[in-house]
């Protein structure tokens, strides 16, 4: 996973990580250790990161799954 470009991602979008963990349901120490790698994102807050972060097929495969965009 490209935690530094989730990160970027989020801070383009200009959403908090309390919004963020708020709207995905999760606590705000949940979301951190997410992003920290400490836990996996499910495939149904990845769906919803990419619709609320209006992040690409492309983009999703680059941050989540390590995948270079071609």
């Amino acid at each position: 996973m490209n935690y530094p470009e989730l990160r970027a991602s989020i801070a383009r979008a200009g959403i908090t990580n309390r919004k963020v963990a708020e709207i995905l349901g999760l606590s705000e120490q949940a979301l951190y250790n997410k992003i920290q790698g400490e836990t996996e994102f499910k495939n149904s807050e990845i769906k919803n990161l990419a619709s609320l972060l209006n992040l690409s097929m492309a983009d999703v495969n680059y941050i989540f799954f390590d995948q270079s965009v071609i």
